[in-house]
């Protein structure tokens, strides 16, 4: 997996086979904007491919320090 940005917002589904959490990609509008796609992806640690729409996908913001 990527380095996270501290502060950053990203987009992220679990895997709805193994229930990890996953980044999909930097979210822009920092978790403002609705999703109205949907993804199709792999997930890193069980390798499904899962389907995951705007409903399934949250928007996370990488805590600004190891405490949080």
């Amino acid at each position: 997996m990527r380095t996270l940005t501290p502060g950053q917002w990203y987009l992220r589904f679990t895997c709805e086979h193994c229930q990890q959490k996953e980044i999909l990609f930097a979210d822009l509008s920092h978790g403002q904007t609705k999703l109205k796609a949907t993804y199709v992806v792999q997930c890193s640690s069980c390798s499904h491919t899962g389907s995951y729409d705007g409903d399934d996908i949250e928007r996370y913001q990488h805590p600004l320090s190891a405490d949080a």
